[in-house]
Order: C-alpha cells, then sequence, then structure tokens
C-alpha cells in the first residue's frame, strides 16, 4: 500500500521530533547510560535492604548512594591522590637526571653463580637508561605532563559517575514505573522476545559488574593497599595500571613482577617478603573468581562475554565494557534462534 503525501509527512515530522529529543538529550547521554547501569547492578542490593532491613525504597536507595559515596571518595580517592603525588614524583625526578631504576636486589646479588654476572648488566642498564633520560628529557616531561592532565581529566569523569550515581538513585526509587514502560517498549519491539531480552540484557550486565568490574576493582585495591602499607615507590601509579590490566583482561601479573622487584630492592626483606605473600593470591584472585561469576545463568558461553568486554571496551571505553557483552550477548541469542538451536536462559 503506497504511503499518502499526509503520512510521509507524519513520518518526517515525528523523525524530526526524535533527531531533536536525541540531540537535546545528547549532553547528558553519559550519565543517563551509568545511572542505567548501575540502577541494574544495584537493584538486588536495594531488594535485599528492603527485605533485611525493612528499608523503604527511598531509605534504601540512599543508604546506596553514601555507601557508593564512601567507597568512590575512600579508598579509590585515597588511590588517586597517590597516583597524582607519583606523576609529580617522576616529573622531578626527569628533570633533575637522578636515578629512575634502583640497585638491584640484593637477594639476586647474593645468588652464587648468577649474582656475580646480574650487577653489571644491571648498571649497564641503569647508564642506558640514563642516557635515554639525558637525550629526551623534554618528550618525556611533556609525556608526564599529558598524563597528570589525562588523570586530572579522568576526575571530571569521577564526578559524572557520582551525578550518575544519584541519577540511579531515582530510578531505584520508581523503579516499578520505568520497568512497565520498558516491558511495553519490549513487547512493541519484540513481542515474543521481551522477557528473553529483558532477561540476558540484565544478567549480562550483573554478571560482567561482578566477574569483571567487581573482581578488578578488587584486585587492584587490595594491591594498591598492600603497596602503600609497604610503602613500595609509585604504590598508586602501580594500582592504577593494575587496574586498568584487569579491566582490559590481561592480569595484574606484570604489575605485580614490577611492585616485587621494587620491593625487594627497597625493603626490608621481612616486609618484602610479607608483601610478596599477599600480592601472590591477590594476583590469582581473578582466576577463581571470575569463572564462577561471568556466565552464570546465561545462555551465552564465557568466551561470548569475554570477547564482548574486550570489543566493548576498545570500541566504548569503560561504558562499552558493559555494552559490549550485552548486545554480543543477544547477537549470539537470537543468532542461536535463527538457525534454530536457541534455548531459553537459566532463571
Amino acid at each position: 500500500m503506497p504511503l499518502s503525501i499526509d503520512g510521509l509527512i507524519r513520518l518526517l515530522l515525528l523523525g524530526g521530533l526524535a533527531t531533536a529529543c536525541v540531540l537535546i538529550l545528547q549532553p547528558f547521554a553519559e550519565i543517563l547510560v551509568w545511572a542505567g547501569l548501575l540502577a541494574v547492578i544495584l537493584k538486588p542490593i536495594q531488594l535485599w535492604l528492603q527485605q533485611r532491613l525493612g528499608l523503604g525504597r527511598g531509605w534504601s536507595a540512599a543508604l546506596i548512594v553514601l555507601v557508593g559515596l564512601l567507597v568512590l571518595l575512600g579508598p579509590v580517592g585515597a588511590l588517586a591522590a597517590t597516583l597524582i603525588g607519583n606523576i609529580g614524583d617522576l616529573l622531578e625526578l626527569v628533570r633533575q637526571g637522578r636515578d629512575v631504576l634502583p640497585d638491584p636486589p640484593r637477594v639476586l646479588l647474593a645468588i652464587p653463580v648468577v649474582g656475580p654476572t646480574i650487577k653489571p648488566l644491571w648498571h649497564n642498564l641503569i647508564n642506558d637508561l640514563h642516557s635515554l633520560v639525558r637525550t629526551h628529557a623534554d618528550t618525556i616531561t611533556a609525556v608526564s605532563s599529558r598524563l597528570l592532565e589525562t588523570t586530572l581529566a579522568k576526575g571530571l569523569g569521577f564526578l559524572k559517575l557520582l551525578v550518575s550515581l544519584g541519577v540511579a538513585a531515582l530510578m531505584l526509587i520508581h523503579s516499578d514505573a520505568l520497568l512497565q514502560r520498558l516491558d511495553r517498549l519490549l513487547r512493541r519491539v519484540a513481542p515474543e522476545h521481551a522477557d528473553i531480552v529483558r532477561s540476558i540484557t540484565t544478567t549480562t550486565v550483573r554478571n560482567v559488574s561482578r566477574g569483571v568490574v567487581g573482581v578488578a576493582f578488587l584486585q587492584a585495591l587490595l594491591m594498591g593497599l598492600g603497596l602503600i602499607a609497604a610503602g613500595v615507590p609509585w604504590s598508586g601509579l602501580l594500582a592504577v595500571l593494575a587496574l586498568i590490566l584487569c579491566l582490559v583482561q590481561v592480569g595484574p601479573m606484570p604489575v605485580t613482577l614490577v611492585s616485587l622487584v621494587l620491593a625487594w630492592s627497597h625493603l626490608q626483606p621481612l616486609i618484602a617478603l610479607l608483601l610478596t605473600l599477599w600480592l601472590i593470591p591477590v594476583t590469582l584472585l581473578d582466576n577463581v573468581l571470575k569463572p564462577m561469576l561471568m556466565a552464570r545463568g546465561l545462555p551465552v558461553p564465557m568466551l561470548v562475554i569475554l570477547v564482548g568486554v574486550l570489543g566493548g571496551t576498545i570500541k566504548g571505553g569503560l561504558a562499552g565494557l558493559f555494552l559490549g557483552p550485552v548486545l554480543l550477548s543477544l547477537g549470539y541469542h537470537f543468532g542461536r534462534l535463527w538457525v534454530g538451536t536457541g534455548s531459553q536462559p537459566e532463571h
């Protein structure tokens, strides 16, 4: 049936209205996306508070926001402050031309056969590094300054996260009405698969928050607190690098190795040994927790979730960390349905 002139005009007007709404909401898109993700992640906690403590929706949401602020502004803020201080120290080292690498660990030098050969190799490495620093001091200073500027810029993103937490609290208070509207929208778009789409989306977001983000923050926080308590140089920078490596699924092993070299070089043997005993289980923590949390309750293999995490992070940053596995999980599920091998999600 051909489209009439009146129908075409209405369609163009609706398209223009939708485009205008998108443009108006675009400055708040990041906050709204994060608020929605946080609301999905925090909803089970709100239900638990309501059932166990008898709190209403408003009080439970307020308590969640308070605890979230304490977590974000407490240990994480301390690590961020330490990171900024470490970058400032690095700039000062480059300007003054002092030693950047420590002396070789005494434990390695004490090895009967290998020890005597390590010392000259180590000092040759330091001399080469000194030449590199003197030759490219301006470049290193510029890169370090850029890193400091990037860190401060991320602070603005941190403020957006705080605002998103408040918006998520409002979503939790009015969650029933929002879920009803979302359910109606899903049933208009995909009437036969609305429940499956909602189940896969919410389960994937919560699994990723626990298995990827939660474990990564836990590892980085435990590692950072151990490094700070032991007095290891560059502890804040190392903790942030560990967090980044955990989020992109590389793991904290490179940071652990560097931290152990610094610990055995700078600290007393007993403190270095205690730190080693602390860092080894922290480094292996994701190998235990991640398989337990990632694909639980989903009709999607863990490999699909991991690929979605990596691809989403590369294309969309931290928000893509959640959106990537959600979209890939939905695509995988509907692909299986299309070829006749689909299955219902586990509950």
